[in-house]
């Protein structure tokens, strides 16, 4: 995924293929990011924040959970948490997967908003041994918000992960 490849999130809904395949999400520039997560991307060099994969959609997977939130997205959660948002009190309460908290409507249009000012992605459509893939991308490029293969796993972005949990199993008061 060459820099020329990747675009402005504000701008690929249309462009993003209904087929299978990996993206990568990167910040326009570092400087942008909440602390701490500003000093870990400059210290290492590069804006690649996040790499995923979709089994049978990049525009389902990428576009529409990952930055539009519908649906459960892990890079959509995990932005939200890293930008300092935090979930509705309780509002997983009963539900049977305490790690899909969701933030309020109007936090979720400002994630979006900051998103779309601040992020380029980048696809390529493939079907060919896609997890392995993306597990061999993370673990060579060792992208910012990715936790799961990343040797280089941020213990901050697994700390305000884990509040928003909390928070939204109803666990903080």
């Amino acid at each position: 995924m060459a820099d020329e490849q990747f675009r402005s999130v504000g701008s690929i809904d249309s462009l993003v293929p209904d087929a299978p395949g990996i993206y990568a999400i990167r910040v326009i520039v570092a400087e942008v990011l909440p602390e701490p997560f500003r000093s870990h991307a400059l210290g290492r060099g590069d804006r690649l924040i996040y790499v995923g994969q979709a089994k049978t959609s990049l525009r389902k997977r990428l576009v529409d959970q990952e930055l539009r939130a519908r649906g459960h997205g892990t890079f959509f959660r995990t932005m939200g948490a890293a930008l300092g948002y935090r979930p509705p009190r309780g509002s997983l309460v009963g539900m049977a997967n305490q790690g899909n908290y969701r933030f309020s409507a109007p936090d979720t249009a400002r994630i979006i908003a900051w998103m779309n000012t601040n992020l380029e992605a980048s696809w390529i459509g493939t079907s060919d041994a896609i997890h392995v893939a993306e597990q061999t991308l993370i673990a060579d490029l060792r992208p910012l918000f990715n936790l799961q293969s990343n040797p280089a796993a941020l213990r901050e972005l697994k700390a305000v992960r884990a509040e928003c949990q909390a928070i939204a199993a109803g666990a903080v008061t």
